[in-house]
């Protein structure tokens, strides 16, 4: 039902995004459940922990260069930065290499590989934005599934063959061809870069450096830094449980949101420019993508919740009793958070970084908050204290910038 709503909001971008998307997700759920199992709760906190860097890194390293290909409207100039960018983004992450002389509590080639994976992912993610500006959306999918299964593989190989961190060297093999396939799918769009041009578009959007790449950076720490955290103060093995609810809690955003928002940015960014009625227009189209994914996103929750728990509890054994628990309380947090992921790049839009900021300044700060209450009464009280946060925030956003966008329409 849901996918003709689809057709229509859109045409067919949505949903062949989302088929791409749909088989990637679906491997990585059944595939990961299957792969966790044999693996063992103890080496799937391990790849939490790369997993959590790669996303970390995949931030840090992009300085928001993806936003300077989406919202250029000039072809040349959209070609350039992204030439640019990938020269950049090297340069950056051999000097985030140096961290591993800085003593961690975290494995020298696990932060070494969730470095690398990082820029892989961020060249990856930037041909995408490309490639959904050039209206190649086929090609997106594709690249989302190249990532999915090939990573699946491999693991699944590993467990067999009894490489150790399988799962990680697997997933970075997954990213590796990933990034091969955008380097082929982008190729034509690749330019000699023109830094002094490059330099000269980012000085027309400050408020990209100032407030919006602080913001998505903070956002990847308060998203990802948890399992980082974890670690710190409990087993391994716990913090396998809690990233298995948290990625099965995130799949249905990733399925969903994912496919929804790469197609809600440029188009949203085109209404805004459009002149007359925009802002009518542009408020009209935000809700309705973000309430589409909410009832979708609600849907898949409680089926998850009424019939996934109990079969997990079936599948696995008592070193993963904690995952039915953590899956309940995870789904107040993210449900919230399904009001916003769709639509997250309208504050980039409407030229509001700062609130999105201040809102990523609260989820980081929710992360130390939870890891400090959970520290003392248990990973339960951290758990539901942190999806508490996340429900009140993510909510408190949404209502916000519908708020700011029906000011707009009325004036």
């Amino acid at each position: 039902m849901f996918l003709n709503k689809l057709k229509r909001i859109n045409s067919s971008h949505i949903t062949t995004i989302f088929k791409g998307n749909f088989i990637s997700k679906f491997v990585l759920v059944i595939g990961g459940l299957l792969l966790a199992k044999y693996y063992g709760s103890s080496e799937y906190g391990v790849f939490s922990i790369y997993l959590s860097i790669t996303s970390i890194f995949g931030v840090l390293l992009s300085l928001a260069q993806e936003h300077l290909i989406v919202l250029e409207g000039n072809e040349t100039d959209v070609n350039n930065n992204f030439s640019a960018s990938s020269i950049i983004c090297i340069g950056v992450m051999l000097v985030s290499f140096l961290l591993v002389f800085i003593p961690f509590n975290i494995p020298k080639h696990i932060l070494l590989l969730g470095i690398f994976s990082g820029y892989l992912f961020l060249f990856t993610n930037n041909a995408k934005f490309l490639l959904a500006k050039k209206k190649l959306f086929k090609h997106i999918s594709i690249l989302t599934l190249i990532d999915s299964v090939v990573s699946f593989l491999f693991q699944v190989l590993f467990v067999f063959i009894k490489v150790e961190d399988g799962l990680v060297i697997g997933s970075l093999i997954g990213y590796a061809a990933a990034f091969i396939a955008a380097i082929y799918y982008s190729k034509k769009y690749f330019s000699a870069p023109d830094f002094n041009r490059y330099f000269e578009n980012a000085k027309k959007r400050p408020e990209l450096f100032k407030y919006s790449y602080p913001s998505t950076l903070i956002n990847a720490l308060g998203n990802n830094l948890m399992p980082i955290l974890i670690s710190l103060y409990f087993a391994s093995s716990l913090l396998g449980e809690y990233s298995l609810a948290v990625k099965i809690m995130s799949v249905p955003l990733l399925l969903i949101s994912s496919s929804i928002a790469t197609v809600y940015y440029p188009k949203a960014a085109e209404i805004n420019n459009s002149g007359a009625n925009s802002s009518q227009e542009l408020f009209a189209y935000t809700k309705k993508m973000s309430l589409l994914n909410f009832y979708i996103i609600f849907s898949f929750y409680v089926l998850i919740n009424v019939v996934g728990i109990p079969i997990l509890q079936l599948f696995f054994n008592k070193n993963w009793e904690h995952l039915g628990l953590f899956i309940f309380l995870m789904s107040f947090g993210y449900l919230t958070r399904s009001l916003i992921n769709p639509i997250a790049d309208i504050l980039t839009i409407l030229k509001r970084n700062n609130v999105a900021l201040l809102f990523n300044i609260y989820l980081f700060l929710a992360n130390i908050a939870a890891i400090f209450i959970g520290k003392e009464q248990g990973i339960t009280y951290l758990v539901g204290i942190f999806s508490l946060f996340l429900f009140l925030g993510y909510g408190f956003l949404y209502f916000y910038i519908m708020l700011i966008l029906k000011k707009n329409e009325s004036n």
